[in-house]
């Protein structure tokens, strides 16, 4: 049963919703982790629409991919942030809400950036299959030294998909801002994936991990959240 004491403007968030983003990211990370479950051919289909045998459908240093989908979105979450900071430190009225936005837009990309060092997972231009040098190797392959550990979970699509904890301070609108974080974050990713920066994998555990840090931050913060929006103004 939802907590009473949450407004009804705000997404109602307990313990138990953190479960469904869990078994979600969970899934998904043995799905695609393990050989034999068919992850592995679903990541191959994938990016084969953007290989061709010899160049990736997005090259690198394309200018305008790199202004519409990497720089240029990037850019506009960290102006958000920036507004994010003044809104906290000067508009008492949603300094709560502010803070929580502003940390699902540092947490999530922190949170997936740093995973990556412990994954030990190549990105598709690092492999044979697509020119690189070394093989193809999953989540629980054991990796050797000197192996590449920079994509999974995919960094650069968390600042778009940390846009979904809009859902939870945005009231009647919420899913204006979740379809917001989905659409941002899937621009962004599907551009790195056409780039051969990353499997259709990596950009899925963002999801779920994004959904999951965002939920939680929704429940340590949702006492002060529910304050905020109750009070008079």
């Amino acid at each position: 049963m939802a907590d009473s004491r949450i407004p009804r403007n705000l997404a109602p968030v307990e313990p138990r919703s953190l479960l469904a983003p869990a078994l979600v990211l969970a899934g998904i990370v043995g799905f695609f982790g393990f050989a034999g479950t068919g992850g592995d051919a679903l990541d191959h289909w994938f990016q084969g629409f953007f290989w061709d045998g010899k160049a990736w459908l997005i090259p690198h240093g394309h200018a305008l991919g790199d202004a519409l989908a990497y720089r240029g979105p990037k850019a506009l979450i960290i102006i958000w942030a920036v507004l994010l900071i003044l809104a906290a430190i000067f508009a008492r009225r949603v300094r709560m809400r502010a803070l929580f936005f502003l940390a699902c837009l540092a947490v999530v990309p922190i949170v997936s950036t740093q995973l990556r060092a412990v994954t030990n997972m190549a990105t598709p231009l690092e492999l044979k299959t697509y020119g690189g040098v070394y093989e193809h190797l999953l989540l629980f392959d054991p990796k050797p030294a000197g192996y590449p550990s920079h994509a999974f979970p995919a960094g650069h699509a968390s600042g778009g998909f940390a846009l979904m904890g809009l859902y939870w301070i945005l009231g009647t609108r919420r899913w204006r801002g979740l379809a917001l974080g989905l659409c941002v974050g899937s621009w962004m990713g599907f551009y790195q994936i056409a780039r051969g920066e990353h499997f259709l994998s990596h950009t899925l555990a963002t999801v779920a991990l994004a959904w999951l840090l965002c939920a939680g931050l929704a429940l340590a913060m949702r006492r002060p959240l529910a304050r905020e929006v109750s009070s008079p103004s």
